[in-house]
């Protein structure tokens, strides 16, 4: 019984972590680096 909480604590916090946080994280960096790409369409027109 002693193994349950610490087992939820980490439960949570990796399901926010890997769920939350990671995804916005490499979001918001890849939109702030590769900006012109991130946005970008795979039509590109005709110059």
């Amino acid at each position: 019984m002693s193994l349950i909480r610490p087992a939820l604590v980490l439960f949570i916090l990796l399901t926010l972590l890997t769920g939350g946080v990671y995804p916005l994280l490499t979001t918001s960096l890849g939109q702030w680096w590769f900006n012109s790409q991130a946005n970008g369409s795979l039509i590109r027109p005709e110059r």
